[in-house]
């Protein structure tokens, strides 16, 4: 007689493992974006997970931080792919890029603001290397077809970028700009910086 089938109990621990990691991430992201200060606490309820379950996986508030940084960086990566930098003409692709990646980065501006002040400059920027990883093709596009300044390096114009897109978040954050002027203000002023 066969033996029934069965889910091994270990494949079973980890695809339970992984949907927590994920709602934690999802909750983290979601907490702190709204609140920096947010507790663990808050965090497993909006998880739907004791805090011990935290712990299991993250074995410190820097380590979720961390990996929420992960996280964040990751669904931006994904914006940026989905909006195609490599299609049309470079300021229009670079005005679609910076447009895809902001409405990303507008669900977590709290979540940039602790980075930024929890984290070295260097450490910043490694972080980063994904998401210029996929504007840095198109700046060197645009030099080369004379949309984009080619008398500058296109690591001074991608930083230069960076630095509009966070400034904006932290005038949002500030108080100093209305969200609803922040986007148009910031592409703008991004297109400007870097053309020919």
């Amino acid at each position: 007689m066969p033996k029934p089938t069965t889910t091994p109990a270990p494949k079973r621990r980890r695809a339970d493992a992984e949907r927590s990691v994920a709602a934690i991430l999802d909750a983290a992201l979601e907490a702190l974006a709204s609140d920096p200060d947010s507790s663990m606490s808050e965090i497993a309820r909006r998880a739907g997970v004791v805090r011990a379950t935290i712990y299991v996986h993250f074995p410190t508030r820097t380590a979720l931080l961390d990996a929420v940084m992960e996280h964040a960086t990751a669904l931006v990566v994904d914006a940026m792919r989905g909006a195609e930098p490599h299609r049309g003409e470079p300021a229009e692709a670079l005005e679609r890029v910076l447009r895809a990646t902001w409405r990303q980065l507008a669900q977590f501006h709290g979540l940039l603001a602790l980075n930024t002040a929890r984290l070295s400059a260097e450490e910043l920027h490694r972080r980063h290397v994904p998401m210029l990883d996929q504007i840095e093709p198109l700046i060197e596009r645009g030099q080369k077809q004379g949309v984009f300044r080619s008398d500058l390096p296109t690591a001074w114009q991608l930083a230069v970028i960076r630095a509009i897109v966070h400034t904006a978040s932290r005038e949002i954050q500030g108080g100093r700009i209305p969200e609803s002027k922040a986007e148009t203000t910031m592409i703008s002023t991004a297109l400007a910086a870097i053309a020919a």
